[in-house]
């Protein structure tokens, strides 16, 4: 979930009022049996589930919907089914509609070469402008070894990967690589001395840098995608 600044500031802002009100409300006349946490977690997820709804992200919209289905499981008189049915559902179904419909990018795609690993573990040296890997259930590390770098797609899931770019040269004003990570993490290995844009989208996930990014040459590495219940680690080198 991303927020901008101001966004993020009426959120909490509206978090702390309505928890003020609930509080002297409930003192004077007799509310549902619903905890103040109960209320609070309540309009997270349903700030979540808009933000999955606006951005198209079926992992924050079935994981907000089961998380609120926990929480009132028993005025909704579904206690069968909380909490593992329902989560369950929510990570299959996301699996599968992520799978069906997948977000497009406008990257430029020539003759991609593909790396798909599953329930392994290894290490790869990989050639060529333009890079597909895709890792499931395993452990791989990518070292990309091009002199002219345009275009990485990178897909991990319930897995690690590891991506070096430490012997990649950009020849045009900008490279890109888009992530998809979905229960697991990715590392990405950048020279400092690139200028790293990031647009990378949050449901239940994390966005991490290790090190300082110098930005001393001129040309930029544009990251695009999401992480769901993972995180995407971005470490200067």
């Amino acid at each position: 979930m991303r927020l901008s600044k101001n966004t993020g500031k009426i959120f909490w802002g509206l978090l702390f009022i309505l928890g003020a009100v609930y509080m002297i409300v409930s003192r004077v006349w007799t509310l549902p049996k619903i905890s103040l946490f109960s209320i609070i977690f309540t309009i997270f997820f349903a700030w979540m589930l808009i933000c999955g709804i606006r951005q198209i992200n079926f992992w924050e919209i079935l994981f907000s919907i089961a998380f609120l289905c926990i929480i009132y499981d028993d005025l909704l008189g579904i206690k069968e089914f909380t909490p593992w049915p329902v989560l369950g559902a929510a990570l299959f179904g996301s699996i599968g509609l992520s799978m069906i419909f997948k977000k497009k990018h406008t990257f430029r795609i020539e003759g991609n070469v593909e790396n798909v690993t599953f329930g392994s573990k290894g290490t790869e040296q990989c050639n060529g402008s333009n890079l597909r890997f895709e890792n499931n259930f395993g452990e791989t590390i990518k070292y990309v070894n091009t002199d002219d770098l345009c275009n990485v797609d990178i897909e991990n899931n319930f897995g690690s990967m590891q991506v070096y770019f430490d012997n990649a040269i950009i020849q045009n004003e900008c490279a890109y690589v888009n992530v998809d990570n979905n229960f697991g993490e990715v590392r990405l290995y950048v020279p400092r001395a690139w200028i790293v844009e990031k647009d990378i989208e949050k449901g239940f996930g994390g966005v991490n840098e290790r090190g300082h990014m110098e930005g001393s040459s001129t040309h930029r590495l544009i990251i695009h995608g999401d992480t769901n219940f993972g995180a995407v680690t971005i470490v200067y080198m």
